[in-house]
């Protein structure tokens, strides 16, 4: 029983369990992929909107450049008192009418600021037209003068009043001369690009609890859920599910760059807000799966108990027995199912075998008491052959031949009856046993009858059991010709044909067979007391090689019965063997 259930936990439960449980892996980890390439379709697309929102303010600041309002300020030393501030009116207003979410701003450099004064700085303003006496005193300023016309984007100072220094995402881009091609003089400068940006993010639906950033090539968030200037950077470490999707810890982090713009889109969304729906359900199944087992083992628990161990037990009862040795009845067999059926069954199956060894052990006593018999009942043929031998030489010494020829014939028909235990014989010692009774016969009927017998050439050497002529013939004496006065004849003839041997013996006798009646003695339907001698030759014929053989009847024509043996013609026991 234990070995059964060990065989049950550690090639079925156990594989089971670990099946399910790399399943659920897994399937989670399918979950994860499924989610994750989603996901950075997502961020693709998110990310292509934010390089067209950059993208607008570019072509924005194009526009702006080339406006006449923005060109004028490249020459600001040959301008009148009013003139000043008509220039600055017009450009507050051309830069407001293309600000909403995105602030446009113009820095103008000029030795004269002191002219300005009317002007507002950007520490007091949030957006317009500043001046500044040199773009070297403001690093991103000088910055975009070295661009030379290109647009860059960077992380600078909020403008206007505040508290404590905040940062944007500014978009700065020289002024160049259009028509003299001077010196530039000026810088357009995009702010607040971050709130335009967020509201792009937003518009994605995320899951809950993920963290959205747009950093620069110094990993500083542009915008997002952080703060800006905060560093955010890609881990290089956990497992990579595919180019731009990799998981560390509990945070799946999805990442696209832009080339245009040398920027990346991070989304860092925690992995149970993907797999927490399937995650409980498969704390469930797991819990499940465990509780399964649990049942699982105590079903087995019973069942060994109920089961295994009765048969168990059985199965030692079976190696302990031996033949002879007897059982007291079982507590199993009491059960009704199936269990106490084999009990049952088992405990007869011993006493039916215990029977078999008795009765086997009084038949083989038997059998050596019969072997005893035999062996004494061999030494009366024994003696009885030398006291016939004597009185033949008594017989013929004393002058009465035909009674020594008679006790001759029956000492033949003795030793060939008995053949010393021998069943089967030849056809020349079966007919020598019948010419032996023959003769006696004719003594005993005084020339009664005659009787001739014809064997086929070669066929003396074949095989058949002893004494089956014999009593064909004795049954035409006494039922045929035994009283005809000299005109009886009893005929025996013998012949081989298509592998069978074929023995007749008819006689003339003048009595009518009543073939119905020797039918139902060779059928077994007659009385048992009437016939014995044929019925016993059919009976030994059809025993030893088939109901294909054996003896039949038929009246013949002239007169008289004819009896008919049918024989498989064989020349030695061994052939014998395979006919029966």
């Amino acid at each position: 029983m234990k070995k059964a259930l060990l065989f049950v936990v550690v090639l079925i439960l156990v594989p089971m369990l670990l099946i399910f449980w790399v399943a659920s892996d897994q399937a989670s980890l399918s979950i994860k992929q499924q989610t994750g390439k989603a996901f950075f379709e997502l961020n693709r697309q998110n990310h292509a909107t934010m390089d067209r929102v950059l993208d607008s303010i570019d072509q924005t600041t194009v526009a702006l450049i080339a406006s006449d309002a923005v060109q004028k300020w490249n020459d600001v030393e040959r301008i009148a008192d009013d003139e000043r501030v008509q220039r600055y009116v017009a450009t507050e207003k051309l830069l407001a009418d293309y600000s909403s979410q995105v602030k446009y701003s113009l820095f103008v450099m000029t030795d004269r600021v002191s002219e300005f004064e009317f002007a507002p700085n950007s520490d007091v303003s949030d957006g317009g037209v500043f001046f500044v006496r040199d773009f070297k005193d403001i690093p991103w300023l000088n910055t975009a003068i070295q661009a030379s016309g290109l647009g860059t984007v960077s992380l600078i100072d909020k403008f206007g009043f505040k508290q404590k220094p905040q940062k944007t995402m500014a978009y700065t881009r020289a002024v160049t001369d259009i028509s003299l091609g001077r010196k530039t003089t000026s810088v357009l400068v995009a702010t607040a690009i971050e709130n335009k940006l967020k509201t792009d993010m937003n518009a994605f639906a995320l899951p809950k609890g993920t963290d959205v950033f747009l950093v620069n090539a110094d990993n500083e968030v542009l915008a997002g859920t952080a703060a800006l200037g905060s560093k955010s950077e890609t881990p290089e470490t956990g497992k990579v599910l595919f180019p731009g999707v990799r998981i560390t810890g509990n945070v799946m982090h999805i990442f696209h760059d832009s080339v245009a713009y040398n920027n990346r889109l991070i989304y860092d969304i925690p992995v149970e807000s993907l797999v927490g729906a399937h995650k409980k359900v498969q704390e469930i199944l797991q819990l499940s799966a465990v509780c399964y087992f649990i049942v699982v083992m105590f079903f087995f628990f019973y069942l060994g108990k109920s089961f295994f161990r009765p048969m168990a037990r059985l199965a030692s009862l079976t190696r302990s027995y031996e033949p002879g040795q007897a059982f007291a009845s079982f507590g199993e067999a009491d059960r009704k199912d199936e269990i106490g059926f084999v009990y049952r069954t088992f405990y007869k199956m011993t006493q039916r075998l215990n029977q078999l060894v008795k009765e086997k052990y009084l038949m083989e006593i038997k059998q050596k008491e019969s072997e005893l018999m035999l062996m004494h009942s061999q030494i009366t043929p024994h003696l009885l052959y030398n006291t016939l031998d004597s009185v033949y030489w008594y017989g013929i010494r004393g002058g009465v031949p035909e009674v020594a020829h008679m006790v001759r014939d029956l000492s033949t028909m003795l030793r060939i009856g008995l053949s010393r235990g021998k069943e089967i014989i030849t056809i020349r010692e079966e007919l020598n046993h019948v010419e032996a009774y023959l003769n006696l016969q004719e003594k005993r009927y005084e020339g009664s009858f005659l009787y001739r017998i014809n064997l086929e050439e070669g066929a003396d050497a074949y095989l058949l059991p002893k004494v089956v002529i014999q009593p064909l013939v004795e049954n035409s004496i006494l039922h045929g010709v035994g009283k005809m006065d000299g005109e009886g004849e009893v005929a025996i003839d013998i012949r081989v044909s298509g592998g069978l041997l074929l023995i007749a013996v008819e006689d003339n006798g003048f009595r009518p067979v009543d073939l119905a009646k020797i039918e139902a003695i060779l059928s077994g339907t007659a009385d048992q007391d009437k016939g014995f001698g044929i019925r016993n030759v059919h009976k030994r014929i059809q025993l030893r090689f088939g109901d294909a053989y054996g003896l039949s009847f038929e009246a013949r024509e002239e007169g008289g019965t004819r009896a008919l043996i049918r024989l498989p013609a064989v020349l030695s026991e061994s052939e014998i063997k395979g006919t029966g």
